[in-house]
């Protein structure tokens, strides 16, 4: 106990102003560069709030009683509402903080009170102890709920409850012991309760900037694969999750197919109506065949005016009638009295057994082709021809769609 007693609380105050002034100067940045990431502006104005609670701490005993007491504890629980703020944005979280905001506006009045009136010390222990407990603990029970099987947030959310727990030390004193600390107990809960925020503020931080660098790579990940003209998987992000659909189809043993979408005479579009129109074309098709699809289905642009629609548990059969609505919602489109009427071509195919996306790929392009050379503005399925014997109800394909190709 006595070398904890002799560890200095200016030095640890100390090392808490630099620790919190530092990670205000990091999320702000990180927030001036990166705009779109959630809660890490209300976390760099918590920090800031924290550094000058701390300042004003460090200075008690040559500043008022009213700023290094009232003021510091106000702002320190005005910091952690902030904090409490940026996990609920971070996790898109619908809760509200009015019930925070109006517990610290209460706290800040009784604080303000009790302090001008002296002989109130210990109502002043009691309102700041609990204030501080109730502040952590909301944001321990929302990590909480947030963590569902993240381990590290498990954790995090175990330490802000036992951070939380802590405050209460000296109302333990009061209500448990039936007198207030010694001299002594006093200088030791108070460098552990400075080393504790010190550690806590760390870890603070630390865990707070892990979770933003953890969302900043799944955005800079899902840019990579997202096509920036349609909105949809670029060719990298689709032929990825085809590599992982087809797996998971030879694993579960579960049907998938694919279809090769192309829009009929996009460079006539182009060139009778310019790139803005042919732009507006892509854009238009997309959102007719995104309107159509299933929550699991896939739709990504494979080349310029060409995309892969990938339909996972779906047979053949299932997928014709799947591009049949796509066909349709993609005729309607057309204005009437257009030169050049908005139509696609499909090539469907299913995947075997086992098969990989390579001539899985190819056939669908062949089937497209067919589509193509059979006047466009249809669809063609070409089945594998393991997957042709294995079929034992033929599909009957309408016949303004043409015939079933099978090799």
């Amino acid at each position: 106990m006595s070398l904890i007693a002799s560890v200095d609380v200016g030095t640890l105050l100390g090392c808490q102003i630099v620790l919190t002034l530092i990670y205000a100067i990091v999320f702000c940045a990180m927030k001036i560069i990166y705009p779109y990431l959630r809660g890490a502006g209300s976390v760099a104005f918590a920090f800031f709030l924290a550094t000058i609670a701390n300042l004003l701490l460090v200075l008690s005993g040559s500043i008022p009683n009213f700023l290094s007491i009232v003021v510091s504890h106000c702002l320190l629980l005005s910091a952690f509402v902030l904090f409490y703020t940026g996990v609920l944005h971070f996790f898109k979280s619908p809760r509200r903080i009015r019930s925070a905001w109006a517990l610290t506006i209460v706290a800040s009045v009784l604080t303000i009170y009790l302090n001008l009136s002296h002989d109130h010390t210990i109502a002043l222990t009691y309102v700041i102890a609990v204030s501080f407990f109730l502040v952590r603990g909301v944001i321990a029970l929302e990590i909480f709920r947030q963590a569902a099987d993240r381990i590290f947030l498990k954790i995090f959310a175990f330490l802000m409850a036992a951070y939380a727990i802590f405050a209460l030390n000296r109302v333990y004193f009061l209500l448990v012991l039936g007198h207030p600390p010694s001299s002594q107990q006093r200088a030791v809960l108070q460098t552990v309760s400075v080393l504790l925020s010190v550690t806590f503020m760390f870890l603070i931080g630390l865990s707070f900037l892990l979770m933003l660098c953890s969302d900043l790579l799944s955005l800079v990940k899902d840019e990579s694969e997202r096509d920036l003209l349609c909105g949809v998987l670029n060719r990298r992000g689709i032929e990825q999750k085809l590599d992982t659909e087809l797996k998971r189809a030879a694993r579960l043993g579960q049907n998938l197919t694919i279809a090769l979408i192309d829009i009929d005479h996009f460079k006539a579009i182009n060139d009778h109506a310019g790139h803005a129109a042919g732009d507006a074309a892509l854009r238009d098709v997309v959102s007719a065949i995104s309107g159509r699809l299933r929550p699991h289905d896939l739709l990504g642009r494979f080349g310029g005016d060409e995309f892969l629609l990938i339909l996972p548990h779906t047979s053949s059969s299932e997928a014709f009638t799947v591009s049949t609505r796509i066909e349709q919602s993609v005729r309607e489109l057309s204005i009437p009295g257009e030169p050049i009427p908005l139509t696609i071509s499909i090539g469907l195919t299913q995947a075997a057994a086992g098969e990989i996306a390579g001539p899985l790929l190819a056939r669908a392009d062949k089937a497209l082709y067919t589509a193509k050379n059979a006047g466009r503005n249809c669809c063609r399925l070409l089945l594998h021809e393991t997957a042709a014997k294995e079929d034992q109800q033929p599909i009957i394909l309408p016949a303004s769609h043409g015939d079933l190709l099978q090799r």
